[in-house]
């Protein structure tokens, strides 16, 4: 059934609950608590959004080919609110290097990113993407994912760690052992290394060291007090070809015993005393991951109250009752180790909320217990059921004789998280609970391939057919991925999954470990009782409940983007709007060119912009007498959010990496190999790297010479910014110094000389505009390009062009800055504006060869990822087909489709392809 048939019995039934089965009593009450729930939710409905990529890692040089799917948290319907959303990708230390927009059509977009190798080395990445509206809620619902870049360095190592915590001298030690190897497997003996140990920003320890003969490195050091080992890294430099440095991080992991953290959630909220209250736990380690335990509760005297165990990652439940003036604590053994935790302090008086979501199939059994003095106090009470940002249920419930108990037929409800809240008659919460309904109803997705088993550079023909829980047929929207198992790790129960985050881990909050489990295939009956545990210990609530009743709620920040557009005012000398301004947009790549004039606030709009893959907007604005004079333009410009850092520890792909990712590394590097005999292009003997040309440089050093460049596509990804910020967030080594009146610019300790279009910068300077004052003037996308000289053939002769002879070229960095104007430092145009969005990403077709002669030119076909489509369209039978070829290597394919009907339903499905090469 379509979601939006649920949505219609939800409202029926809710209001003949509300109406007729709240014991004779007058219902006016719940209606106006429903009424004030829906109308603060109608306004402040969030969105939900997904990405599929094809692969879940990528190589060096690769491409990351996406779906962006954006629903209405409340139906899971396409979004109405929104046509734009922004996709990041941040580094290991969650500084953003690539930001774009995509454009949607019905809540769909889709596109790609190339990973230049220049911008996106190996190592450990984020993912994030995000809808303006979505800035409002909490960041829960942004989508982010981790992913890694993998790729030969000059010379490719592998790392295995150990850590081992100890005591010495009175002090924690930690005992390190590292193995170095390279991915064929060679030890990396006598090699020299310099060390150093971070916790956070803060250095602990530098030294120099050498590998063993057998490949290793042992040694130890101490672990300073209020230090954790969450914090602490270990950086290990290594010198070259050609002098060049690489350096590999190792994060320090050690899970002490002593450092898991076992919390204690009581269904509905709190302990009651006297009650039999049920109780619901979880234990994680120092990385935040789910550990197994086993324990009793004591009360104060040393009594054993009763025994706990957990089911699955840390997450288990028990039952007791605590009794007045009584202090329980929980005791875990950890191999030898007790360890104590206190029970939540019980309450005298309150009332308890009990959920049965397993017993029965067709209905959920709700029983509000007040305690003897809550009934005393007065016992009217409201209890409201929600799925995602909908009311489902209400009823008035008297509790002046005792407990109440509801049998709610499931399909109130649509499948997903649903939220149980007793209100007092004040609208105070004083329980909740969540639990999970779930109807089967996920789009049914049938991959049937043409044929069981399939040759090389075979086509291969794949019929899609989707349907619902009844066999109906479903029209919708799917992203296809076909890899090769060989060169791409897939884990089909901690892949992405559209459904699971979606309908569970959207609405749950913390980190929810392998989401996807809940969906697989295996012991149905192990998996609700799981979930119904997961949900006791990670529910939440997504609102504080005074914002929904209050008179005035909070406006929202942020406004929903119906689509790309360049808005803004036009403001006269002294911060007024001028009315009727004539402005004129253009563009040169594409070719734009509007106009439009401003309203009686002095704002104008642009909207019906195609998408392009990069632009820059030049904002021209007139007086009503056709001149610049006395008049500025303030755009709303998109001011990039800064999320929370990921509290997911990421670990680098070359260490301690598993038999799979070594064995797909190999794989291709066995390809690679082949291809280079057959074609005989010895790619790995020979590095080209490209040089960063800045055009019109006044560079002294030649094109692409210098130290550190940053290009115009550099400087556009990185947002709105002062030039300061950007000489900081992205230069090397570059620091700002305050000492009083006077600030300084160094880098790695040499002072910083700015020339700007080959002028230096002291030229433009005044009394009280010195460097510091241009360059918090001056806007980072001023700058066609960015050029730093730190060593010594290239300090030469900037130091001879514009210092004294005298000047020790050491002592200097020199930046070269490359401005649009090509001028020099000028001041701003009145009445202009230079506009450089973030680029929407590009919707290039992914590449899949047509062999219609098998086999008839030379080269190997190994392509990690076999085919990419992001739209496929069911009709009305629910049936599409798609049609690739297959490589050249006897392998396994997997086939990984995701999608939605866009009106409620979602699905997700794998399946396999064998291909047998014959020779």
């Amino acid at each position: 059934m379509p979601k939006s048939g649920i949505i219609n019995i939800c409202v029926t039934l809710m209001l003949s609950i509300a109406f007729n089965a709240v014991h004779g009593q007058s219902t006016r009450s719940v209606q106006q608590q429903i009424n004030a729930i829906s109308a603060y939710n109608t306004a402040h409905t969030p969105e939900k959004i997904f990405i599929q990529t094809d692969k879940q890692n990528y190589n060096k040089e690769d491409t990351i080919w996406f779906k962006a799917y954006v629903f209405d948290a409340s139906s899971l319907s396409a979004s109405t609110k929104t046509g734009l959303i922004y996709m990041e990708i941040t580094d290991a230390t969650d500084r953003v290097i690539n930001r774009n927009m995509v454009s949607l059509t019905a809540g769909l977009g889709w596109g790609n990113i190339p990973l230049v190798d220049n911008r996106f080395p190996e190592g450990t990445y984020t993912l994030r993407a995000y809808t303006n509206w979505m800035r409002n809620f909490d960041e829960h619902y942004i989508f982010t994912r981790q992913f890694t870049i993998e790729g030969a360095l000059d010379e490719d190592w592998m790392i295995n760690s150990r850590f081992e915590l100890t005591e010495k001298e009175g002090q924690n030690n930690v005992k390190t052992g590292l193995a170095f190897f390279t991915n064929e497997g060679h030890r990396m003996f006598a090699e020299a290394l310099k060390t150093r140990i971070t916790a956070g920003r803060r250095n602990l320890y530098r030294t120099n060291l050498t590998t063993g003969v057998d490949g290793t490195l042992d040694f130890d050091f101490n672990l300073p007090d209020k230090v954790t080992t969450k914090d602490i890294n270990i950086s290990l430099t290594k010198k070259i070809k050609g002098e060049k440095e690489v350096t590999f991080n190792v994060p320090v992991i050690i899970n002490r015993d002593e450092k898991t953290d076992l919390q204690f959630m009581p269904e509905g909220g709190s302990l009651i005393n006297g009650m039999l209250n049920n109780v619901a736990f979880k234990a994680i380690n120092e990385e935040g991951k789910g550990v197994n335990v086993q324990g009793e509760i004591y009360n104060s005297k040393g009594q054993s109250i009763t025994t706990f165990s957990s089911k699955r990652l840390g997450m288990g439940a028990f039952k007791f009752r605590p009794e007045p003036d009584e202090i329980y604590t929980a005791r875990v053994n950890f191999h030898g180790k007790l360890l104590s935790f206190p029970l939540p302090q019980a309450k005298s008086s309150g009332v308890m909320l009990n959920v049965d979501n397993i017993t029965d199939k067709d209905s959920v059994f709700i029983t509000v217990t007040p305690s003897a003095n809550a009934r005393q106090l007065g016992g009217i009470y409201y209890l409201i059921g929600q799925s995602p940002a909908m009311v489902c249920y209400g009823a008035r419930v008297n509790l002046t004789k005792g407990a109440s108990t509801f049998s709610v037929n499931r399909e109130a409800f649509p499948t997903g998280v649903v939220r149980f809240t007793v209100l007092s008659a004040t609208s105070a919460p004083v329980a909740e609970r969540i639990i999970f309904i779930d109807h089967k109803d996920r789009i049914r997705i049938d991959v049937i391939p043409s044929k069981t088993t399939y040759g090389s550079r075979d086509s291969v023909s794949l019929a899609i057919i989707a349907s619902d829980k009844d066999g109906f047929p479903v029209q919708g929207s799917f992203s296809l991925a076909v890899t090769d198992n060989a060169q791409v790790k897939l884990d089909s129960t901690t892949l992405p999954n559209l459904p699971a985050k979606l309908l569970l881990a959207d609405d749950l909050k913390g980190e929810i470990e392998n989401p996807g489990w809940y969906f697989s295939k295996g012991d149905s009956a192990l998996k609700v009782q799981a979930l119904d545990v997961l949900l006791l210990t990670q529910g939440w609530v997504n609102y504080k409940w005074t914002d929904v009743f209050a008179a005035k709620p909070k406006p929202l920040l942020f406004k929903a983007e119906p689509e790309f557009a360049v808005k803004g005012r036009v403001l006269n000398a002294f911060n007024k709007p001028v009315e009727k301004s004539n402005i004129i947009l253009l563009s040169l790549k594409p070719v734009i060119v509007a106009d439009t004039m401003t309203n009686a606030a002095g704002e104008f709009s642009f909207t019906g912009i195609s998408p392009p893959d990069t632009v820059a907007f030049n904002l021209q604005a007139r007086n009503k007498r056709g001149r610049s004079f006395n008049v500025g333009i303030e755009l709303d410009d998109f001011t990039p959010p800064v999320w929370s850092a990921s509290q997911q520890r990421l670990i680098p792909p070359y260490v301690n990496i598993d038999t799979s990712r070594l064995n797909a590394m190999r794989t291709k590097a066995l390809y690679n190999q082949e291809e280079a005999k057959i074609t005989g292009r010895q790619l790995q003997e020979v590095q080209i790297k490209a040089k960063k040309i800045i055009k019109e440089s006044k560079s002294l050093v030649g094109p692409g010479e210098a130290d550190f460049t940053l290009n115009s596509d550099d400087i556009k990804s990185k947002g709105k910014m002062t030039m300061e910020d950007l000489f900081k967030k992205n230069i090397p080594g570059f620091v700002v110094r305050e000492n009083g009146m006077y600030t300084s610019y160094i880098i790695d300790n040499k002072a910083v000389v700015l020339i700007i279009d080959g002028i230096k910068s002291s030229v433009f300077m005044g009394p009280g505009f010195g460097l510091k004052q241009m360059l918090q003037y001056m806007d980072a996308d001023d700058a066609k390009g960015i050029e730093v000289m730190t060593t010594g053939n290239n300090q030469i002769p900037y130091t001879q062009q514009h210092l004294s002879p005298l000047a020790k070229f050491w002592e200097y960095a020199f930046i070269e800055l490359t401005t649009y104007s090509g001028n020099g430092f000028t001041q701003k145009v009145p009445g202009t504006y230079i506009y450089r969005p973030p680029a929407f990403a590009s919707k290039k077709e992914f590449y899949s060869p047509r062999y219609a002669v098998k086999r008839t030119e030379p080269g190997v076909d190994t392509r990690p990822t076999l085919f990419w489509v992001p739209n496929i369209t069911t009709d009305e039978i629910g049936r599409a087909t798609v049609s690739f070829y297959t490589a050249d290597k006897t392998a396994t394919y997997t086939v990984n489709i995701q999608g939605a009907d866009m009106d409620g339903l979602v699905g997700a499905a794998q399946s396999k392809i064998k291909v047998v090469t014959s020779k």
